[in-house]
């Protein structure tokens, strides 16, 4: 039974190993791809866009070096779309500036390609994963529930997704999300696809989409990143979208810590105040700035101290003997007395410290 019993238990074991493995996943590490100028477009094209509904578009967008665009017109519309940012229309959606963009997604897409990735599984629903590059074995990924990316806190975690060059693909269905966890950005989430990208009606996207030949949107899709199609040799590829949002995504930048000050330390001068009965006298003295000078004034408050100590035991004691001397009874005497001493009691004497 012993022998029957452990081998299971092993098996059980090594099946919950592979569980965690699977729910957090570590990839090589990736960098941050350079997307330079095709960072301003919220949608790039290559052989036109195409409008359908009310779309809404936060950054560029353009097409070429087919310049169409469809549906574009201003909202309210059955086919219409509200943008924050530029429409390169000047003179046609194939101006200067997307040619640069078509040109700078060629160059991002290949730093993409050029890092080492990990493998792991086609479906992405259900996974977490850590900071890194990954693909897959099958070079495509489908995503039919939510992919959970762990940033580890770190704002500038960057996660890079690969798909086989020419053929693979990305299919999300309508419940294909994607979520950001411990800081993760969708600024620094990058979609190599080799062929075609394909998002689920309904679905929440995150990242940037470098797609070698097209991409398509369902109907009312979220996107928090980028749509970038056409980035073949030829140019082209289209750009599809249903009454779907498109925001271009934006890093947050950590807070800088303030400015440490130096603690200011400042001596203050020494005081010393001696009292009398008749008058004070205040003597200030600096704070030595020498061994030897504080050893004086060391010396000069202690000799003043046995003298202030001096003269309060010559005042009791005269106090004393005032005490003893016989009371008259008299207003006549007391008036002599009065007259012949000056007062009642000789005044208590206590010198003071000059320095």
């Amino acid at each position: 039974m012993k022998h029957l019993r452990f081998p299971a238990l092993a098996g059980l074991f090594a099946l919950g190993i592979a569980s965690l493995t699977l729910a957090g996943s570590s990839g090589a590490a990736g960098t941050a791809v350079p997307l330079g100028t095709a960072a301003d477009f919220a949608v790039l094209a290559g052989s036109g866009i195409t409008n359908t509904g009310a779309t809404t578009i936060t950054g560029d967008s353009g097409s070429s070096p087919t310049a169409t665009e469809t549906g574009f017109g201003a909202c309210p519309a059955a086919n219409c779309v509200s943008q924050t940012g530029t429409n390169h229309t000047n003179p046609d959606p194939n101006d200067s500036a997307t040619q640069t963009a078509k040109t700078a997604l060629t160059n991002a897409y290949n730093v993409a390609a050029g890092q080492t990735p990990t493998t792991i599984p086609t479906e992405l629903a259900g996974q977490t994963l850590t900071p890194g590059v990954y693909n897959s074995a099958s070079g495509t990924f489908g995503m039919t529930g939510t992919l959970t990316l762990d940033g580890g806190n770190d704002p500038n975690a960057v996660f890079i997704f690969q798909t086989a060059d020419g053929t693979g693909t990305l299919i999300t269905g309508a419940t294909g999300n994607v979520s950001l966890i411990g800081s993760a950005q969708s600024c620094n989430l990058f979609w190599k696809v080799g062929s075609s990208a394909t998002l689920g009606g309904g679905s929440t996207f995150r990242g940037t989409i470098m797609a070698n030949v097209s991409i398509s949107l369902g109907a009312a899709v979220t996107v928090d990143g980028r749509l970038l199609a056409g980035e073949q040799p030829s140019g082209a590829g289209a750009v599809t979208l249903i009454n779907d949002t498109i925001i271009k995504p934006t890093c947050a930048v950590a807070p800088t810590p303030p400015a440490t000050t130096a603690a200011t330390t400042t001596v203050a001068a020494t005081t010393t105040v001696a009292a009398t009965t008749t008058t004070t006298t205040t003597t200030t003295t600096a704070a030595p700035s020498t061994a030897a000078s504080a050893a004086r004034v060391a010396a000069a408050r202690k000799a003043a101290a046995l003298k202030k100590a001096a003269a309060l035991k010559k005042a009791a004691a005269l106090k004393k003997a005032a005490a003893k001397l016989p009371k008259k009874s008299t207003s006549s005497t007391t008036s002599t007395s009065i007259s012949r001493h000056g007062s009642a009691r000789p005044p208590a004497h206590t010198p003071g410290f000059t320095g």
